[in-house]
């Protein structure tokens, strides 16, 4: 990506205001519980325009190939999260963020007004709307990105703070449920989620993607609820005991072994509950029990009756962030984090049968049975270490 792209002029309209916008959540509630007896999911994270380039072939450093089609969508990990949890329909979704005055922020808030996402202030003069410049191989699915952040980085502690004591003290607003926040956001501002949140009673959810570099998490331990690496962000987070090779590149069991091993430490460390994505392989769930020196693991996956499991793999793009942006408004919706996690599953599941990252994520018309949330009832496929179990709450 050598060229340069001018932004065109952003309409006055858009930026006439920065008070907070509250967009119309998705008419059709069929599929979740009354949002008057749930509380409010936050992402704390960033906002990106997209720009992605799709090949039969990756390049390598120094050659250049021809590719098949480019797109421009609405991305960042933050935004795909809340996203994601506002498509569900069963929880109200604020995005705390900021984006530059330019065209790609008047398309980043327009698509949350038209996703039901609801933001506050997030027009930033001083900078550029962050951008990911993203390359996918169409014959796996696989893809690699590039993140400028841009204007995510202008994000403030104090900025966060503000918004999330806002939203929590406003009477004509739910309270707190899920805080969630990643780490294309400076790391002093995502802690800062955390921290608040955690004083605000809401469950706290770090998602640690990018993996951190030049820094470590120590500091955000004590703090967080959750804490959801993909595989090889579990490794870099535990990166004195990690085995040579990737994951992908060893025995099934000998992965086993040595992700719940990391698991377990990031417990010792003060996470309350680590939740590692593996994949078409589902989750690993590993979580405090109470004085007892190791947990047992619990491996979770999507729902047995998932309609479209069998179907071909087109993207995994924003997959993950699609996860968590389901498992935290399943958790908002009051379920256990094993049936969250196996609902989070097949959302992800289904967003990786279309192209794209938001514009791949189920609504709440689109779900199949098995992943919705009805009127005091829920119904759940888990697909545990023990083999496949049914459970009804």
């Amino acid at each position: 990506f050598h060229s340069r792209t001018t932004l065109s002029p952003p309409s006055p309209a858009l930026f006439a205001s920065t008070t907070t916008t509250t967009a119309t959540m998705s008419s059709s509630t069929s599929a979740s519980k009354s949002k008057n007896t749930i509380g409010r999911v936050v992402v704390v994270g960033s906002a990106n325009q997209d720009l992605t380039s799709y090949t039969a072939k990756v390049p390598v450093m120094g050659e250049t190939v021809m590719g098949k089609e480019f797109e421009t969508s609405c991305g960042g990990k933050g935004a795909n999260q809340a996203v994601a949890a506002a498509c569900l329909g069963i929880a109200p979704v604020t995005m705390v963020c900021k984006v530059g005055k330019d065209s790609f922020g008047e398309t980043l808030l327009k698509n949350f007004r038209q996703s039901g996402v609801e933001y506050t202030n997030p027009i930033d003069e001083t900078s550029h709307t962050g951008v990911a410049p993203i390359v996918v191989d169409t014959t796996s699915g696989d893809n690699c990105i590039i993140v400028i952040p841009g204007a995510n980085h202008v994000l403030t502690p104090e900025q966060v703070r503000t918004s999330l004591e806002s939203l929590n003290d406003s009477k004509s607003s739910p309270p707190l449920s899920v805080v969630v926040t990643q780490l294309e956001i400076k790391p002093e501002t995502a802690l800062e989620a955390m921290k608040v949140g955690k004083e605000l009673g809401a469950l706290t959810v770090l998602n640690t993607a990018p993996a951190p570099v030049g820094y470590t998490l120590e500091d955000f331990y004590p703090y967080v609820d959750i804490l959801i690496p993909n595989e090889t962000e579990l490794q870099e987070l535990c990166s004195g005991m990690k085995k040579s090779g990737s994951g992908s590149n060893t025995d099934d069991t000998d992965n086993k072994e040595e992700e719940e091993k990391m698991a377990q430490s990031l417990l010792d460390k003060g996470v309350g509950t680590v939740l590692v994505t593996l994949g078409a392989r589902g989750a690993l769930i590993m979580k405090q029990n109470g004085n007892e020196a190791t947990t047992t693991p619990i491996y979770v996956n999507a729902p047995e009756d998932l309609p479209c499991k069998d179907d071909p793999v087109q993207d995994t793009i924003g997959a993950g962030d699609s996860f968590c942006g389901a498992l935290s408004t399943y958790l908002s919706a009051g379920l256990s984090i094993e049936e969250a996690a196996t609902k989070a599953c097949g959302v992800a599941g289904m967003s990786v049968r279309k192209r794209g990252a938001q514009s791949s994520y189920p609504t709440a018309e689109e779900l199949p049975d098995c992943l919705r949330v009805l009127d005091g009832t829920t119904t759940t496929t888990t697909a545990a270490a023990g083999g496949a179990s049914t459970k009804k709450k």
